[in-house]
């Protein structure tokens, strides 16, 4: 069995995983101060993944990570605040176990090609959208993928130009306005809800549907996601997309009209009758599973 551990913008989970994909069991930690990030990770994932030796086999260790990974270094990971982060160096040693990183969504991608909603295509897109927004492609059944580093950064491409400063150092990305946490972010400002809770805020857009100020929010939250979305479609034209994170649990409410603007909005090259949007079978689980792959 192999230990992965999805280490995202605001979260860790680590879990045990076996052959055939099942997380035999699963410890979290949300990241809420955002001081000694390192320290953070490091006691944690050294506390757990110990703990978890001691009742199971394990022969290796992945990390998913947001962020540009080269050379099994963290060189940055902007929604964290870390650059140049040998995190490999300072574990290998003491846990005793080989310890491999990759960028969150590749892993996320693999763990959906391999066990869940992408298996049975070729050619497809995998985005997790939460913090940020991850991306991966899937093309001919294989993970695509740059020489040096992950790549394919679709929440770094510019879709307002001179638009909102994004934590990468420019203006406009793609994450600045369709990650899932600036859309919890405006509707708690907008309705004075003091919190970003993903619970609270389902059941508010639940209770609220009729709401104007509330529509107007979210008409351009998917107004914003679908130009995002539709350039990535233009350059690979999946045969279907699989979308992960925290947007995953608001299936019900925000994929059909996300659909609707893909569809009928003048944003496709190739105008298509239908589009296949899949919601992550493993939700926040998939960083776990993949990073095991």
């Amino acid at each position: 069995m192999k230990i992965g551990i999805d280490l995202g913008g605001s979260h860790i989970g680590i879990g045990v995983v076996d052959e055939k994909g099942n997380i035999i069991c699963k410890e979290e930690k949300y990241i809420v101060e955002k001081t000694n990030i390192e320290k953070q990770i490091e006691e944690f994932v050294i506390e757990k993944v110990m703990q978890m030796q001691l009742t199971n086999e394990v022969d290796e260790i992945g990390m998913a990570v947001p962020g540009t990974i080269s050379n099994n270094k963290i060189i940055k990971a902007v929604n964290l605040g870390i650059e140049n982060y040998d995190i490999v160096s300072k574990l290998e040693g003491i846990l005793k176990l080989p310890m491999r990183l990759r960028n969150d969504a590749k892993c996320a991608a693999l763990a959906e090609q391999k066990y869940g909603e992408l298996a049975e295509y070729k050619n497809s897109i995998f985005l997790c959208i939460g913090t940020g927004i991850g991306g991966a492609v899937i093309f001919d059944g294989k993970l695509l993928e740059a020489q040096n580093v992950p790549g394919f950064e679709f929440s770094h491409t510019i879709i307002q130009k001179n638009g909102i400063m994004c934590n990468c150092g420019k203006r406009g990305c793609f994450e600045t306005y369709a990650s899932f946490k600036r859309f919890k972010e405006k509707i708690a400002k907008e309705f004075n809800l003091g919190t970003i809770d993903g619970n609270t805020i389902k059941s508010f857009l639940k209770e609220n549907s009729e709401e104007p100020r509330l529509k107007y929010i979210i008409n351009n939250y998917i107004e914003d996601l679908s130009i995002g979305i539709s350039n990535i479609i233009n350059i690979f034209e999946p045969e279907a997309i699989c979308i992960g994170g925290s947007f995953a649990e608001y299936e019900d409410i925000l994929k059909e009209p996300l659909k609707k603007a893909l569809l009928s909005g003048n944003l496709l090259f190739n105008k298509r009758d239908d589009i296949i949007i899949k919601h992550a079978k493993f939700k926040n689980d998939a960083g776990i599973i993949g990073a095991t792959l």
